[in-house]
């Protein structure tokens, strides 16, 4: 892999990284803290109100994509200074892989499955389960970020292709 590409395609994981984790926090900040006051009422609503799309469909297609991309840039590397980072953040994103599959299975199931409604006493333990859990997420998503934005930064350096100061 050339230079130029493994550097564009460490910007673009970082970049994906970035969605995911401000999707997240949007997430706890305008939803979740919902979830937990009167929680019967507010996944009736939610299930109302996420009719024709809902979160899926912002984090579905990119995220899978963005964890095998730094599993990627982590097996092509040859570029030994970017050994440390980017096995950082494959293994970052290994756990946050396994978190999300346990969120997603466990968690939001109760939340938003078939017969969620009908068990209502589980909701807000649910509820404070996704918050809680939601948060050592967007602490992996940020730490896995930030160890493919280090490598970035190296290759950056490397290949020139960065506007520098001196050059104004």
């Amino acid at each position: 892999m050339s230079p130029v590409l493994q550097l564009r395609l460490t910007l673009t994981a970082v970049i994906g990284l970035a969605y995911w984790l401000f999707g997240n926090l949007y997430e706890a900040i305008v939803f979740s803290p919902n979830w937990v006051r009167d929680s019967p009422d507010q996944f009736t609503r939610l299930d109302g109100f996420f009719t024709v799309t809902g979160p899926t469909l912002y984090f579905v297609p990119l995220t899978p994509l963005v964890l095998v991309l730094v599993w990627l840039l982590w097996w092509r590397n040859r570029d030994e200074d970017l050994v440390p980072d980017y096995r950082r953040a494959a293994l970052a994103a290994l756990i946050l892989t396994a978190l999300t599959a346990y969120i997603v299975a466990a968690v939001v199931s109760q939340m938003f499955g078939a017969d969620a409604l009908a068990r209502p006493e589980n909701l807000n333990a649910a509820a404070w389960r996704w918050n809680v859990l939601n948060i050592v997420r967007m602490i992996l998503t940020a730490a896995t970020a930030w160890f493919m934005f280090n490598a970035f930064r190296k290759l950056d350096r490397r290949t020139g292709t960065g506007r520098r100061p001196e050059q104004d």
